[in-house]
Formats: C-alpha cells, structure tokens, sequence
C-alpha cells in the first residue's frame, strides 16, 4: 500500500495479511477482519496514525480497547501494541454499512471488559479461559478442580492430601498451602493445558464484561458451539462438513484460525 493510502482518512482499515508471531497473530486476527474503532471511537485516520498510536502504547505499556468487524459481528479485543498487519481500505459502502452498525453497538469502557482465550475442538466444545485468576483456585483447590472438571487432578490431589494427613497434620497444612498457592498463580496456565490436551485449539481472543456474554459472543460466530455451563440454548445440530472444515484449519501449533 502506498503512503496516499495508508494515510487516507474517512475510511475504516481493513487486514489483508497478519504476520506470524506478530501480536495480531496472538490475537488471532485474520485476513478481512475490520477495525472499527480504538477506544469506542470510530477509528478512520489511516493506517499510520494507527501504528503511531499502537506503538505509544507499548512504550508506555498501556493497553487500548480495539474493536473488530468480523462476519458481520462486532467485537472487541484488548491490544498493547503494535499489530504487525498488512492493512487496506475498506469501499465507500462497506465503511456506510458499518459506521451506520457501529451506531447501534453496546459500549463498555475498558475498565468494565475482562479478557477471555477461546478454545475450541473438532466437535464445537468451547473453552472460554479468563484470564484473571479466581479466588476460589487458591482458597479450596478441590471445590475449584471439582468446578472446571478436573476429576483425575483432583483424584490426584485428594490422594496426595490423604497421604500427607497421615503422616503429620503440619506436613498436610504446609503441603495445603503450597498446592493453593501454587493453583492460584499457575491456574490460567493449567486450563490451558488441560484444554490443549483434551484437543482443543486456540480459536480467538475477546473481551467482554462476563462469562454470560462472552458465550452470546461465541455463539454469534460460531453457531454450533457448545459450553459446558452456559444459559444459551443448544446449538444448531453439527455437521460433518462443519467438521471437516475445522479439522482443516486447526495446525500443529494448536491455533484454529477459523
């Protein structure tokens, strides 16, 4: 793209390519996905302003709001720096179509939105990981395994607290606190590995005020996904074309870009 375009204001910034290993790439953005505003501003001030501002960002190491058009459904992600994309305009009435959504879009300030991982495998199970760690990992383990369905860490974990009790009470409240300790700083990191190992892939990145929400968003984007606690209805029943498609797309590194 030349300069001329890549400072063309009015008009919204559409990816063409992401880099690997770049921090979009992180974010699993992909190619025809829209920016639409920075901050819950619509954003049209071009492609250089954008890196500017990105790149201010991560001097600082601060974090802005960005949000996504992506089949026609907005949503947002959190971003600390630069994106490392290849960007385009998007056509006189893709921006009036949008800019006129946008318009009806739900805002939340950043301050009000937490950051989900999205997981998912061949058969639409979704995992939707907070970031943030829960009190209840490091307060009582058991109740927070028992939650997430970790049954055999938890046979684990018991077993190992039985053994330690008969030996010395001490031992089993010193071993007690590491284990909780232990839970709670590694938590996201071991939902992650559980995931990975029951072969589900890295899907997407979002940020939404809860759990409830992130599930509508999901959903909206991926008709047939499943949760395993969740207030929506059941989905769409699955294909074997659906799944074959996503077989496709998921790699060896775990990252299902669809």
């Amino acid at each position: 793209m030349d300069n001329e375009n890549k400072d063309k204001g009015g008009f919204l910034l559409k990816i063409e390519g992401v880099r690997k290993r770049s921090h979009a790439f992180s974010l699993f953005l992909k190619s025809n996905d829209i920016i639409v505003a920075v901050n819950n501003e619509l954003f049209t001030h071009g492609e250089n302003a954008l890196n500017d501002e990105l790149r201010e960002i991560k001097k600082i190491k601060s974090k802005i709001l960005i949000t996504i058009f992506r089949d026609n459904i907005f949503y947002d992600v959190i971003v600390r720096g630069s994106l490392g994309c290849k960007f385009i305009t998007t056509s006189q009435s893709e921006n009036e179509e949008i800019k006129s959504s946008f318009s009806k879009k739900k805002i939340y300030d950043l301050d009000e939105l937490r950051e989900y991982t999205i997981l998912r495998d061949l058969r639409n199970n979704f995992d939707c990981i907070e970031r943030a760690p829960s009190l209840a990992a490091g307060i009582f383990p058991p109740l927070w395994l028992a939650y997430e369905q970790k049954w055999w860490v938890l046979g684990l974990f018991s077993a190992f607290s039985i053994l330690l009790f008969s030996v010395n009470t001490w031992l089993f409240m010193i071993g007690w606190l590491a284990l909780s300790i232990y839970c709670y700083k590694a938590q996201t990191n071991l939902l992650f590995s559980f995931a990975l190992l029951s072969g589900k892939a890295y899907t997407m990145q979002l940020a939404t005020p809860n759990i409830e929400l992130t599930h509508e968003m999901v959903r909206s984007l991926f008709p047939k996904s499943k949760f395993r606690y969740s207030k929506l209805e059941n989905p769409i029943i699955e294909e074997t074309e659906e799944n074959n498609k996503v077989e496709k797309n998921i790699t060896e590194t775990n990252s299902a870009l669809v």
